[in-house]
């Protein structure tokens, strides 16, 4: 007998078993999928996926808001802007993003196209920028509410705002570093609440 023809069969029943495995995995992950709910869009205005998870959320502003209410520390955006939806992520208690995605924008999209509003928790943060103000190519100034303002003039990607009484930096992006400078000179980089 050939031993070749003889191996052909249970060959092809380990390929036949391969192939229903496969089948079985997949069956478990898309019934997975469904019971969890996720469809990997993060749109539904629910908070609740950026502050549990840490994951970005699309977010209204009202969640946005609620969400900032629920933190021990405050969440700092820019208000509203047209044309835009609101993402949120808290990737840990002590540092929250806001960023402004495009209209039709997925959350978590890597680009960093987008209007940026991080807030980070810090041991008086008003010192701090005052003491990176002082290195080469620091500057520092003011805004509204008392806030002292710090960007590195040599590499001005963001600028930074710390408020006097609050333990938080923060610390405003934008593709066009004058938009960012904008923002926080004229006093729109304000609580979430």
């Amino acid at each position: 007998m050939d031993r070749s023809k003889a191996e052909q069969p249970r060959g092809n029943r380990t390929r036949t078993y391969i192939a229903a495995g496969l089948v079985v995995l997949a069956a478990v992950l898309i019934v997975v999928w469904l019971v969890s709910g996720d469809d990997g869009d993060s749109s539904d205005g629910d908070s609740s996926a950026a502050s549990d998870s840490g994951a970005p959320a699309i977010v209204s502003s009202d969640a946005l808001e609620e969400a900032a209410d629920d933190s021990e520390a405050p969440i700092y955006w820019a208000g509203e802007r047209q044309g835009t939806e609101l993402e949120l992520s808290r990737p840990d208690p002590d540092r929250a993003y806001v960023r402004y995605l495009a209209d039709g924008t997925k959350a978590g999209d890597p680009r960093p196209d987008f209007l940026t509003v991080g807030t980070y928790v810090a041991a008086d943060p008003v010192a701090e920028l005052r003491r990176q103000g002082k290195e080469p190519n620091g500057v520092l100034g003011t805004a509204p509410g008392g806030a002292t303002v710090y960007f590195d003039r040599s590499e001005p990607l963001s600028v930074y705002v710390a408020f006097p009484g609050e333990d938080v930096q923060v610390e405003v992006f934008d593709p066009n570093f004058n938009q960012a400078l904008r923002l926080v000179n004229s006093g729109q980089i304000v609580p979430a609440d």
